[in-house]
């Protein structure tokens, strides 16, 4: 009876490590089975499936067959291969075309485009309707509820805006509902500013903050690259941004760790945060 004595063990040394507050880093077993890769279209109903249990903001399958036409590189998933059971070679039983294949679980997504629009000049006398700017945006992201603290909102952006930025892209912008302060605050934490307050631009009426970053600049050769992505740099970028990978994630405990509990400070609304509505 082995299991019980490591089961003491491992307790015992969290409960010291928080007695003492010292940071214990737990590696969670779930997150070993979680593979992030590019979408494809098979992915579709998938994808579908965990847009309609996560966000009130629902798209039809037209919608996700044409922008994965359009941005093939700009949509990440994340799914759950616990129940892939892989043979003595390593190699996945889905790898053999006599093998009944089960429809992937997508249990994160995110997906993004580059768009042009008009350049907002609020109080320039210089303004001018011709003038426009390119720059990423992120269309819709996800994650189902039993996956969530795990790191997979922050991994998929980061992978999102690594592509963008080998795009020569610049600035990236998202649109989220004024209600939800998690998510707010997880884009702030990733360097989001709150630009603009949009009223009523959901269908139920809630009012949405319009919120942009600035991208890194990425080297000069890779920047002059075309939208179709050809250098695929998701293959030759950093080991933490290669595609596909599994998901890795520690969770530090201390007895000083912030609070999670939802705030409205000050510092929540930081930005110049402008009223338009008719953007």
């Amino acid at each position: 009876m082995k299991r019980p004595r490591l089961l003491f063990a491992l307790l015992r040394s969290s409960v010291t490590a928080l007695a003492t507050g010292e940071k214990t880093r737990i590696i969670l077993p779930q997150a070993q089975n979680i593979q992030l890769r590019l979408a494809n279209k098979s992915d579709i109903s998938a994808i579908q499936r965990c847009n309609l249990e996560c966000l009130p903001e629902n798209y039809n399958s037209q919608f996700y067959q044409s922008h994965l036409s359009q941005w093939p590189e700009l949509a990440v998933v994340c799914e759950d291969v616990s129940d892939v059971a892989p043979d003595q070679t390593g190699l996945s039983l889905s790898t053999f075309p006599n093998v009944a294949e089960s429809p992937p679980r997508i249990i994160a997504y995110v997906l993004g485009k580059i768009e042009t629009r008009p350049v907002k000049n609020f109080g320039g006398a210089e303004y001018s309707k011709e003038q426009v700017e390119t720059l990423g945006h992120v269309t819709s992201l996800a994650v189902q509820d039993g996956f969530r603290r795990l790191g997979l909102a922050q991994a998929m952006m980061s992978q999102l805006h690594h592509h963008l930025q080998h795009q020569g892209i610049k600035q990236c912008g998202l649109h989220v509902r004024t209600s939800n302060e998690a998510a707010c605050r997880l884009y702030q934490r990733d360097g989001y500013e709150i630009a603009q307050i949009i009223p009523a631009y959901y269908q139920d009426g809630e009012d949405a903050y319009f919120m942009r970053k600035s991208l890194p600049e990425a080297s000069a050769s890779a920047a002059g690259q075309s939208l179709f992505f050809s250098n695929k740099i998701w293959k030759t970028g950093p080991d933490e941004l290669r595609l596909p990978r599994h998901h890795i994630v520690g969770k530090e405990l201390s007895r000083n760790a912030p609070s999670e509990k939802p705030t409205s400070s000050p510092e929540f609304l930081r930005g110049a945060v402008i009223s338009d509505s008719q953007y």
